[in-house]
């Protein structure tokens, strides 16, 4: 009589073989999960810091050289831009560039300006146009 030991054995190794597989599986899912977490996260402290650009710049009604006086960074005449660390803080190594540009609007006495948050590679996580009304000279 023939033993069945060869057999049990062979079984149980493809068992184990469709347990590494569905193990090696679930781990793909949570290493992508974890990554994209982390990005929606970065996005969203992105989009947070482009929307308080925003705001800095329609407080001082487009003054770009006023806001980098009050808020720093630096205004070239062309953009006014600061970098940020890992931790979304001034100082440190940069990780972040957040770039405010004038643009034209087109319409009589509306200034508007174009807000990017960049990565260090120059990827960019954020775009935020913002608008804000100008006072002519009567009022």
């Amino acid at each position: 009589m023939r033993s069945k030991a060869p057999l049990a054995l062979m079984e149980q190794l493809v068992m184990v073989c469709v347990f590494a597989l569905a193990a090696a599986l679930c781990l793909q899912v949570f290493v992508f999960a974890d990554r994209s977490s982390r990005w929606s996260q970065q996005r969203d402290q992105a989009l947070i810091t482009a929307q308080s650009a925003a705001e800095q710049i329609k407080s001082v009604h487009g003054d770009f050289a006023l806001a980098a006086a009050r808020y720093g960074g630096t205004w070239n005449g062309q953009l006014w831009g600061w970098s940020l660390d890992e931790d979304w803080s001034a100082g440190g190594e940069s990780a972040y560039h957040v770039l405010v540009a004038p643009e034209e609007s087109g319409v009589p006495l509306l200034g508007a300006a174009q807000v990017r948050v960049l990565t260090a590679e120059g990827e960019q996580l954020a775009s935020l146009a913002v608008a804000w009304q100008e006072v002519d000279g009567d009022g």
